[in-house]
């Protein structure tokens, strides 16, 4: 099982003490690689490394040195949901594999013992503050709430890690396996997050819980809870959650979308000191003059670099408060995503910049509003 860097906390690596007298620098070799950690010697064609190669001198009398790398990693992973170059919609380098080499050196560049390596796996997710530096809980399922909703006979998606997790059953509410998942262990990092899927329009019952299957005989079970909407229109919002793994949460019922415009002004001039024209009389073309006057139908206000940016402001219907973390994550969330009921997805950013814990005990019935911004311009401006 990896030690997992989540790229977006710190990760300090600590090179070994060294007590020769001539030491002078450390050097740290950070290489990323995306492919087959087991097959490093002969990588595929669309494998991808490159090295980094970091000295520090170490201060204050100490014998070695510390060095923060996630800033470093997190600019070679890409979280692009749509790109064609790979096996699915949803990975593109989400997991790099990081071998982290430190060796101490004396002032002329002379080698003092030999390198240590050490070997990470690499994902955009994060730790919170109570977890304390260099936290690598590796989980099961990728997700941290164990309730999670979704609309009836669409796809539930279940991100999970495929280092550890063997099998996903997606059990129904008569408590039989309407589908079983098998996970094959892996050491291709593209691989190691594992989107388990089930197309619950094919299940003749509604699917009430996922039961994974990690280190061979433990268990994890989480609560699914089947939504019908016959009304409004649903949308599905996709982000990428703590774990680095895309997760989705449904937004049921009422939906309100908005345009928001932007334009500059400026004053321009519509007077003419002399006017000429071209005038038919007969047969024949005079030139006219028409002196000290301004048209009616010209824009003396004239708009430029009009743009605008749609809005939707959606709610999710009644939820369990089991759900808070889910909401929290999408909330601070940098990649996210919208699907509309006719099932394009486009990329989208939250606008709002806070939100009100809810619980049944305060609020009774919980129901959260989110506004999202179309995360590109009405009229297309890409250059």
């Amino acid at each position: 099982m990896s030690t997992i860097i989540r790229t977006r906390s710190p990760f300090f690596i600590r090179t070994p003490e060294e007590t020769s007298a001539d030491l002078n620098y450390f050097e740290i070799v950070i290489t990323l690689f995306f492919g087959d950690l087991s097959n490093k010697a002969a990588p595929l064609c669309e494998d991808f490394s490159e090295s980094i190669t970091l000295t520090k001198k170490p201060i204050n009398n100490e014998n070695s040195v510390s060095v923060e790398i996630n800033q470093i990693v997190n600019s070679y992973l890409s979280q692009n949901i749509n790109s064609a170059r790979i096996k699915d919609s949803y990975r593109k380098r989400q997991s790099m594999w990081v071998d982290v080499i430190t060796r101490p050196y004396k002032a002329d560049g002379t080698a003092i013992t030999t390198a240590t390596t050490n070997t990470y796996l690499a994902q955009e997710g994060y730790n919170d503050f109570t977890d304390g530096a260099n936290s690598t809980t590796n989980p099961n399922a990728m997700i941290t709430a164990d309730y999670i909703q979704f609309q009836k006979g669409d796809t539930i998606t279940i991100p999970v890690n495929a280092e550890i997790v063997n099998k996903v059953e997606f059990i129904n509410i008569n408590g039989s396996v309407s589908q079983s998942n098998n996970i094959s262990s892996t050491t291709n990092a593209p691989d190691i997050i594992n989107y388990s899927t089930a197309d619950t329009s094919t299940f003749a019952r509604d699917i009430q819980s996922v039961v994974i299957t990690y280190d061979t005989t433990s268990t994890r079970t989480i609560q699914v809870e089947p939504i019908e909407e016959c009304k409004y229109l649903v949308f599905k919002c996709t982000f990428l959650n703590k774990f680095g793994a895309y997760q989705d949460v449904y937004f049921f019922k009422k939906s309100t979308e908005s345009l928001e415009i932007k334009r500059e002004n400026y004053n321009r001039s519509v007077f003419y000191a002399n006017y000429t024209y071209k005038q038919s009389v007969g047969q024949t073309c005079e030139i006219k003059n028409n002196f000290n006057t301004y048209s009616l139908n010209e824009h003396s206000n004239q708009s430029f670099n009009t743009n605008g940016k749609e809005t939707l402001q959606l709610n999710t219907g009644f939820v369990s408060e089991l759900m808070n973390e889910t909401f929290k994550e999408l909330l601070v969330s940098e990649y996210v995503y919208l699907t509309d009921s006719s099932g394009s997805r486009y990329p989208v950013n939250l606008k709002d910049s806070s939100l009100t814990y809810k619980t049944g005990l305060n609020d009774k019935l919980i129901n959260y509003t989110m506004s999202f911004e179309k995360s590109f311009s009405y009229i297309n401006n890409v250059r």
